[in-house]
């Protein structure tokens, strides 16, 4: 990386920083990021997986796959990609045309998206010559983000939201997935997801808890957030029967859940057992409401239908602050962890 210095001329300041006085400048320094940016362009080439065994991480190839619509140094190899900057809540493909449907929806109002990203933004309109960078923000009314000062509530998430994952579905071939990650600390915020995936027709076939934060994360520090994300895979189909509903089936769903992340070297806490238990609510939701879900109806009513069902007693029982202590010291996590590393290996149907 060159820059022309007043009275010095061109010079390569990245080598100059790093090699000569041996500093890494900023968050991360530029070294980072450029080996970061490397190893990504390496990985798109030769795509791997990672089999972990105890401490050990052994890579393992996956011969003849690339990412990208080129695979570098094989001419003739190529892939069709598509990538288009319109809103998911409007944009539309043609019906049976995806085997997947991947999306990662923002966690409510856990992140400002477009807040952060003006501070780049303004410098990026200096550099780019381009329409897209013509508007003063990249502030929208429409972000699908819950953000007091601009009035968008759980209402306008949960429109949006069922906007996206019914077009998805739509598009979406005979009992292909859609997989999605979720992750907030209270409950409430989950309730978009019920009624936008109760409006796209779907089942909810799995929660799959997994790491997704490192602990030491600025925006989480010392917080007592959750480290932990909920995959949820949904299918226009069930494939598997729905899960008994009861406080010991969800001990007994937690107990399996935190043995395979203590298996994965993940250390589990209040925080990571409450956001479990959230996406395991979800699903129940979705599963008792589906019988008289009215997609055409207006989605405060919906919405309200999901508030109640998780103001109910049953259910303000399981997320009672006794459930936890219980949890916790009656039976210690670790114990519950071992009951359910019996079932850790066990295979899941989703």
């Amino acid at each position: 990386i060159s820059a022309t210095v007043p009275g010095n001329g061109q010079r390569d300041l990245f080598n100059e920083s790093v090699e000569e006085t041996g500093t890494i400048v900023g968050s991360g320094g530029w070294a980072n990021i450029i080996d970061k940016y490397a190893k990504a362009k390496d990985y798109c080439n030769a795509p791997f997986e990672v089999r972990h065994d105890g401490s050990r991480k052994t890579i393992v190839p996956t011969p003849g796959e690339w990412i990208g619509d080129a695979r570098n140094g094989h001419p003739g190899r190529s892939r069709r990609v598509d990538l288009r900057c319109e809103s998911a809540t409007a944009i539309e493909f043609p019906s049976d045309s995806f085997d997947a449907v991947f999306t990662d929806p923002p966690y409510f109002h856990n992140v400002q998206y477009a807040e952060l990203m003006d501070f780049c933004y303004l410098w990026l309109r200096r550099l780019v010559d381009d329409a897209a960078f013509k508007v003063p923000s990249t502030r929208n009314e429409g972000e699908l983000t819950g953000n007091d000062t601009m009035e968008r509530d759980l209402t306008h998430f949960s429109l949006g939201l069922s906007q996206v994952f019914s077009r998805a579905a739509r598009a979406l071939k005979p009992g292909g997935p859609l997989a999605f990650t979720y992750h907030h600390n209270t409950f409430e915020a989950y309730f978009p997801l019920v009624a936008a995936i109760l409006d796209a027709g779907l089942h909810c076939t799995a929660t799959i808890p997994c790491p997704a934060e490192m602990a030491a994360s600025i925006h989480i520090n010392g917080t007592g957030s959750s480290v932990i994300d909920t995959i949820f895979v949904c299918r226009s189909t069930a494939t598997n029967p729905d899960a008994e509903q009861s406080t010991d089936s969800l001990r007994e769903l937690l107990a399996n859940d935190s043995a395979l992340l203590q298996a994965g070297g993940v250390t589990i806490t209040k925080g990571d057992i409450r956001c479990i238990i959230h996406g395991q609510l979800a699903r129940w939701a979705i599963s008792d409401l589906r019988a008289t879900w009215d997609r055409e109806a207006e989605m405060r009513k919906k919405l309200g239908r999901v508030v109640a069902w998780g103001n109910s007693p049953r259910i303000k029982q399981v997320l009672a602050d006794g459930f936890f202590v219980a949890l916790g010291q009656d039976e210690s996590l670790s114990k519950v962890a071992a009951k359910g590393r019996r079932r850790a290996d066990a295979r899941v149907s989703f």
